[in-house]
């Protein structure tokens, strides 16, 4: 595999701060094994909103397996199909 096609990966290092109607983290880019860069990343509010709600439902299936098939069998026996 060449260089330029090894997967890139972001590591966290900081925490988030609010930065006017941005938010603002700083993230180590890595391909493959080889540190590239260190960037501070901005989204705006809304991203990160987005962005928090699909982790929190991803580690929420991660902690707790068969919670989504809970839930929609409960919804389906809530309207009775």
């Amino acid at each position: 595999m060449m260089d330029d096609e090894a997967p890139r990966r972001l590591r966290l290092t900081g925490g988030a701060r609010l930065i006017g109607d941005r938010v603002a983290v700083v993230a180590e880019v890595f391909r493959g094994p080889v540190h590239i860069a260190t960037e501070e990343v901005f989204m705006s509010v809304d991203d990160a909103s987005v962005l928090q709600a699909q982790l929190c439902r991803a580690l929420d299936l991660r902690s707790f397996p068969g919670l989504e098939q809970r839930a929609r069998e409960k919804a389906r026996m809530r309207h009775g199909f």
